[in-house]
């Protein structure tokens, strides 16, 4: 049987392949996708069959395919959700997953980097947003979420060719979530130290519920009190302009579900979801726009039931990767979640587990650069003593 950080190694591998170097996320990448999905489950049983993962896992298992039939019964079941159940056995998995990045490892990589920078590039050139953006193969604002994404792994991995080329990208593109979330890791890596001991006591639970409470009053409290000004969406200007109608639609969306869930907390759709988010628009009146977080969006999909039933899971691993020592690309991940309904926190994605594997390698090269700085002390050679 291959071992285990080995298979780690060709998943994360695979990921980046699929995510960077194969456009079309509905035409070439999807075959790919589905494989990824159904392997997590071969892996799953492998390692439950050879004991090397908790029997006590098959219950999130199968409390997962009573969520998965519900909504088959419901008529609310979406391919998305098909992709949340099998990155559910992805997740189960990855704590057993985790690989150290050897230098044969590292050299591969490069190779994939560099294919993925020549299909960026291309991709750019060729594609663009309806507004005439150009972007990647994604839509306009996902195509921000993957290009951080790619930011971070080159910083991780110690590519900084990748890291400017994500920085130049992100001002062609004027997105401005993926210019504030860059922006806010340079902030965080570099004044960190000054409140270690503030942030050395947050987990990855705490500060993924303290960022979602405190989303869901600013939510609120911009849709009741700011008045939004026409701006232009397609200049340099979009970058500073934050007081206008596409923020005005995506908090408003927010605040929306807020309101549908303190009315009717108990009613079958907000414990268990409307399913195609355009189930929630047409019931939400006033809703022009897909809720613009990773928690709202879930929940309108989803239902608060499953998306506390995975959260369970989601969090609890990213607890164990997530430390003072890399919490300067975990809150930036943390940031994008709140303004986006990209899956990277709380429902299992392809993504969520990249960004696992990702977490883990920063962790264990601050571990590395800890070790070999105590070595160095305690290896340090003594003054020579003249006679």
């Amino acid at each position: 049987m291959i071992k285990s950080n080995y298979l780690g190694f060709l998943i994360f591998a695979s990921m980046m392949t699929i995510f960077y170097v194969l456009p079309d996320p509905e035409g070439i990448q999807k075959p790919f996708r589905i494989l990824l999905g159904i392997s997590f489950v071969f892996i799953y049983f492998a390692l439950l069959i050879n004991k090397k993962i908790s029997s006590r896992t098959i219950w999130p298992i199968i409390i997962g395919g009573i969520l998965v039939i519900i909504m088959i019964l419901r008529g609310t079941v979406q391919t998305s959700f098909i992709n949340a159940y099998l990155c559910l056995f992805g997740l189960l998995c990855t704590p057993h997953l985790l690989f150290v990045l050897t230098p044969i490892r590292k050299t591969n990589l490069t190779y994939i980097y560099i294919l993925s920078i020549i299909s960026i590039a291309i991709q750019f050139m060729i594609f663009s947003s309806t507004d005439g953006r150009p972007s990647l193969a994604y839509e306009i604002n996902l195509s921000g979420a993957y290009l951080f994404l790619f930011f971070i792994s080159s910083d991780i991995l110690g590519n900084k060719f990748g890291k400017i080329f994500v920085i130049f990208l992100s001002l062609i593109t004027l997105s401005r979530l993926l210019i504030f979330s860059i922006l806010l890791f340079y902030l965080v890596h570099y004044l960190k130290k000054h409140f270690s001991f503030w942030l050395i006591k947050l987990s990855a639970r705490k500060l993924a519920i303290a960022s979602y409470i405190f989303i869901s009053l600013f939510s609120v409290w911009y849709s009741t009190n700011i008045k939004t000004k026409v701006a232009d969406t397609s200049t340099i200007n979009r970058v500073v302009s934050l007081n206008d109608g596409s923020n005005q639609l995506r908090f408003l969306a927010n605040t929306l579900v807020l309101s549908t869930i303190y009315v009717s907390p108990l009613s079958e759709k907000v414990l268990l979801g409307f399913g195609q988010y355009e189930n929630f628009i047409k019931t939400a009146d006033r809703s022009m726009v897909m809720p613009h977080n990773e928690l709202f969006d879930s929940i309108a999909q989803f239902g608060i039931i499953t998306v506390f039933f995975f959260s369970i899971f989601s969090l609890s691993i990213y607890n164990k990767v997530t430390s003072f020592d890399n919490i300067e690309y975990f809150i930036p991940l943390v940031f994008y979640t709140l303004i986006l309904w990209v899956r990277f926190l709380l429902v299992p994605s392809f993504e969520m587990i990249f960004i696992l594997f990702m977490l883990n390698l920063a962790l264990t090269r601050a571990n590395e650069m800890k070790q070999s700085l105590i070595v160095k002390k305690e290896f340090k050679p003594k003054e020579q003593i003249t006679i």
